[in-house]
């Protein structure tokens, strides 16, 4: 291609784009670039987002606005008096102001990702290529090596934008909390391709807890990830990193000598097969060292390590996303309901979902208490005295993703009723031919979860501590497709991964404190005739539409803590 022609390309890309943009905002759309990973896949880090305003908005809206020269694209959660309730998918709390109308500057309506690696980096890279450009022309380059700098400079520069701006690999430490024997580390993945960490893959935007029992020499918990490419991905990314080096190779070397002198000088025929043979060996020397450092450059650049120090292993304090166990479970996204469980009578959603318990008796009836189990939750909790029930007036297809939390505190291991637990048939235990879902303790004070995919599949706490104690305790259970796993004051208990086909074909009533167990195994795999109605005290009972992560199980726990 000749210059004029590569100017005239140029120029009619750069007014290309000047035209889109200008087109766009005219139109009124604005376009950011996410810059952090709160919005985890919805909007990785990289995304490009178009706003556009509009003249009202609702809950669920993924909006951008504006506050104090910084602009923040989160969902919203809930719409008050106050203003706008926005917060951050996989973030556990809510932004901490809400946000006006006015600060709001529109709907996001288009989402690209990774384009906003390229729209960041692409200002420097033109003017980065263009200055080796301008190089190659001066005098004092041979004419004849000038693509060869040219193509070395390119690349140079567009490494050094990539080592800058971070698209392909990048971890972000949300933070950590003593879990165990070592350290629960909170990780997103804010890069492009996947990265495995201790055996996680995780993949643009995607966010998990790993578990690192293993310190260092130096008293700290380090995690290192590594790039999880499958070997035709990898070469794939190998040949396009060399193919600069290689299109500078094949490029013809002319002999820019004066005329006069190529018709004095003989070329030694002689030599040529030594010339010949350099040639062949350098270039070999060169794809091979090219070739070594590439995949160096590659597996160094997930070589990332991030650590985490507990200077002392004893001491359990954590910062904590959460005062309250009540703002706790309401804050978290994706609740389907919360309800306190403070008195008798039907409960009132705490969340804006309006989803009230209706309240039932067929035996001796619930109590108030004044027990509860969270210091900064001051309005006591329900003591089920064998014979209530509270379940949702209206009913919802089953799914496998799914998480129940509530308190308990109860002396009762008479194969005691259940906590929490699905039914297609609510208020009455003995009309239920569907049952599973459920959290209950059996004889030995052991905590139990159980989904029903074929045939009983239950998890439970191990031997040795019987949990129907007199003290209030946390129980978690969660469910993603394929897995269960139960989470007691915070911490994984069990987990079982071979639970897929739960039974989603009927439409079901979630309900507290009640619900048929006939026939349920206990821990020890052996089937019982559990009551119908659960006896003890209980409080904050709450169904999420989602898979509890491990920090979100913890900042509850910790938020009921003194």
């Amino acid at each position: 291609m000749n210059n004029k022609a590569w100017t005239i390309s140029v120029a009619a890309s750069i007014l290309l784009v000047v035209g889109v943009v200008a087109t766009l905002f005219g139109s009124g759309y604005r376009l950011f670039v996410v810059a952090t990973p709160s919005m985890g896949t919805v909007a990785p880090v990289g995304t490009l987002v178009a706003v556009h305003p509009e003249a009202a908005y609702r809950v669920g809206d993924i909006v951008t606005y504006e506050r104090k020269n910084r602009s923040y694209t989160h969902r919203i959660v809930d719409i008050t008096d106050q203003g706008y309730i926005t917060k951050g998918d996989i973030n556990d709390a809510t932004d901490a102001l809400p946000v006006q109308p006015d600060e709001v500057v529109g709907l996001v309506t288009v989402r690209l990702r990774y384009a906003g690696f390229l729209l960041q980096g692409l200002p420097w890279i033109l003017i980065g290529c263009a200055v080796v450009y301008v190089i190659t022309l001066l005098p004092r380059v041979r004419q004849s090596w000038r693509w060869q700098i040219r193509f070395i400079g390119w690349s140079l520069v567009l490494s050094a934008v990539m080592l800058w701006f971070r698209p392909w690999v990048n971890l972000v430490l949300m933070g950590y909390n003593a879990s165990g024997d070592g350290v629960a580390m909170h990780l997103v993945s804010t890069g492009i391709f996947p990265v495995k960490v201790l055996g996680t893959v995780l993949q643009s935007g995607q966010d998990a807890v790993v578990q690192q029992n293993v310190m260092d020499s130096s008293g700290r918990y380090t995690v290192i990830p590594q790039l999880a490419l499958t070997p035709g991905w990898f070469l794939l990314l190998l040949a396009i990193c060399l193919t600069p080096m290689l299109a500078s190779l094949l490029i013809k070397v002319e002999d820019t000598r004066p005329a006069e002198a190529t018709e004095v000088a003989e070329a030694p025929v002689e030599k040529a097969p030594v010339n010949t043979r350099r040639r062949v060996a350098l270039l070999a020397l060169v794809v091979t060292t090219s070739v070594v450092l590439v995949a160096l450059v590659l597996q160094w650049s997930t070589q990332s390590a991030f650590a985490a120090s507990i200077n002392n292993s004893t001491n359990n304090a954590v910062t904590r996303t959460w005062f309250t166990c009540q703002s706790a479970e309401v804050g978290t996204s994706n609740a389907r309901f919360v309800w306190g469980l403070t008195a008798t009578g039907n409960q009132t959603d705490l969340t804006t979902n309006g989803r009230t318990g209706t309240y039932k008796n067929l035996g001796t009836a619930a109590t108030a208490s004044a027990s509860s189990p969270c210091p900064h939750d001051t309005q006591g909790s329900l003591k089920f005295n064998g014979g209530t029930c509270i379940y949702t007036q209206v009913g919802v297809v089953g799914t496998e993703t799914f998480s129940e939390e509530i308190w308990f505190n109860t002396t009762n291991v008479s194969l005691n009723g259940k906590l929490m637990g699905f039914t297609e048939a609510p208020a009455n235990p003995a009309t239920q031919t569907k049952y599973d879902r459920h959290i209950y303790i059996d004889e030995n004070g052991r905590v139990l979860f159980g989904v029903y995919p074929g045939g009983q599949a239950v998890v439970s706490s191990p031997a040795g501590k019987n949990w129907a104690d007199g003290t209030w305790h946390q129980v978690i259970a969660t469910s993603a497709p394929g897995k269960i796993s139960l989470y007691l004051d915070g911490n994984l208990i069990s987990s079982r991964s071979d639970t897929a086909g739960q039974d989603v074909s009927f439409t079901g009533y979630w309900e507290v404190g009640c619900g048929l167990l006939a026939q349920w195994q206990d821990a020890n795999g052996t089937p019982q005739n559990f009551s119908s109605y659960y006896t003890g005290n209980l409080r904050l009972a709450a169904v999420y539409d989602k898979t509890l992560s491990a920090t979100e199980v913890k900042d509850h726990y910790v938020a009921g803590t003194a």
